[in-house]
C-alpha cells in the first residue's frame, strides 16, 4: 500500500507544471552549462524542499536525515546527493521575498489554470503575528481578539472561499490599518488570468471605506462588507449575510496557519524572514491542498497530507 501511495505521489508531483518556477529559480544563479564551476542543486529540488520541511515541521538537520533514508524523495528532487544543512540556508540567503513572491504568483497560476484555485468569491483580512520583544523591525498593534496591544508583524490575505487557500499576501508591522493593503491585494488578484473573475469580495468592517466600495465597483465587483460606523443600526439582506458568512474562510485558514504550522508566536526576526517563511509555508499549503483534492480529501487538510504520504 505504501509502495502505491508512493507511485501516485510520483505521478502527481510530476503532473505540478513547475516550469515557469524553474525559470525563475535559475536566474538567480550564474553558473551556466559547459562552462568551470560546480553546477547548482536542482534549484526547483531545493525550493520543493523547504515545502516539505516546514510542512514536517522539521529542522535543516532533521530533513537532511529525512533525505538521508529516504532515496524516493531525493530522486524526485534531482538530488543525486543529500544536500549539506548550508545548502539550504544559503539558498533562503540567494533567492529572497522578491523572488519567493514571484513563485508564490506563479504556483496560484498553475492551480487556477488546473481549476483547483477559483476568483470568483474572495475574502479578505488580516491577522497579527507575534514577535520577539527584541525584533527591531516589527511593531505594536491592536488585536481584537485578544484585546490587547501586541508586538509583532501583520499578515494580510485574501483567500479563496472555496478552498480555503490564499491566492494572494502580504507582510507588514501589526499597527498597519487592514484596509491599507486593499489597494496592493486587489491589484495581484486582478492580475492573474482566470475564466471566472472575481464577482464578490467579502471583508469585515474594517474595510468599510468608499474609496474601496468604489474600485470594486467599478470592476463590477459587489463588495460585501459590512458599515463601521453608523447611527442606525443597520439591516442586510438575507443574501448579503448569506454570502458575508463565507469570510469565515478566511478566520478558519488564519487558524491552522498559526495553531498547527506554528505561526501563533514567530520565532524568526525581520519583515523579509517574516515573508520568506510565510509564502513558504503558504506554498505548501497549497501544493498540499492540491494533492489532497486529487486523492478526494479535503483541500483543507495539512494532517491528512503528513498522515498519508509523508
Amino acid at each position: 500500500m505504501k509502495k502505491q501511495r508512493r507511485v501516485k505521489l510520483r505521478k502527481i508531483i510530476q503532473n505540478l507544471n513547475l516550469s515557469e518556477a524553474e525559470k525563475i529559480l535559475e536566474g538567480t544563479y550564474k553558473y551556466t552549462t559547459g562552462k568551470p564551476g560546480r553546477p547548482p542543486l536542482s534549484p526547483v529540488g531545493m525550493f520543493l524542499s523547504f515545502t516539505i520541511m516546514f510542512l514536517r515541521m522539521e529542522s535543516y538537520r532533521d530533513y537532511h536525515a529525512f533525505l538521508e533514508k529516504h532515496s524516493f524523495w531525493r530522486r524526485q528532487l534531482g538530488f543525486n546527493n543529500t544536500p549539506d544543512i548550508g545548502s539550504f540556508s544559503n539558498f533562503l540567503k540567494r533567492i529572497g521575498p522578491t523572488t519567493f513572491e514571484q513563485l508564490f504568483t506563479v504556483v496560484v497560476q498553475h492551480l487556477l489554470d488546473e481549476g483547483f484555485l477559483n476568483l470568483h468569491i474572495i475574502a479578505q483580512d488580516g491577522s497579527i503575528l507575534e514577535a520577539n520583544p527584541d525584533d527591531p523591525e516589527a511593531g505594536w498593534g491592536w488585536d481584537h481578539i485578544k484585546r490587547e496591544y501586541v508586538y509583532g508583524y501583520k499578515i494580510h490575505i485574501d483567500v479563496d472561499v472555496n478552498t480555503e487557500l490564499p491566492v494572494t499576501l502580504n507582510v507588514t508591522k501589526a499597527g498597519v490599518h487592514d484596509s491599507k493593503e486593499f489597494n496592493k491585494l486587489y491589484q495581484n488578484i486582478k492580475n492573474y488570468k482566470t475564466r471566472f473573475p472575481t464577482r464578490f469580495y467579502i471583508a469585515d468592517k474594517a474595510y468599510d471605506s468608499s474609496n474601496i466600495r468604489k474600485t470594486l465597483l467599478k470592476d463590477e465587483v459587489t463588495p460585501i462588507i459590512k458599515v463601521s460606523k453608523t447611527r442606525i443600526k443597520p439591516r442586510y439582506p438575507k443574501g448579503f449575510m448569506k454570502m458575508y458568512a463565507k469570510r469565515v474562510s478566511v478566520e478558519r485558514f488564519y487558524s491552522r496557519l498559526k495553531e498547527f504550522l506554528g505561526l501563533k508566536k514567530l520565532g524568526i526576526y525581520g519583515k523579509n524572514n517574516v515573508l520568506i517563511y510565510s509564502y513558504i509555508i503558504i506554498i505548501g499549503m497549497l501544493l498540499t491542498g492540491y494533492i489532497n483534492r486529487m486523492y478526494g480529501f479535503s483541500p483543507r487538510s495539512v494532517k491528512t497530507f503528513l498522515r498519508k504520504f509523508t
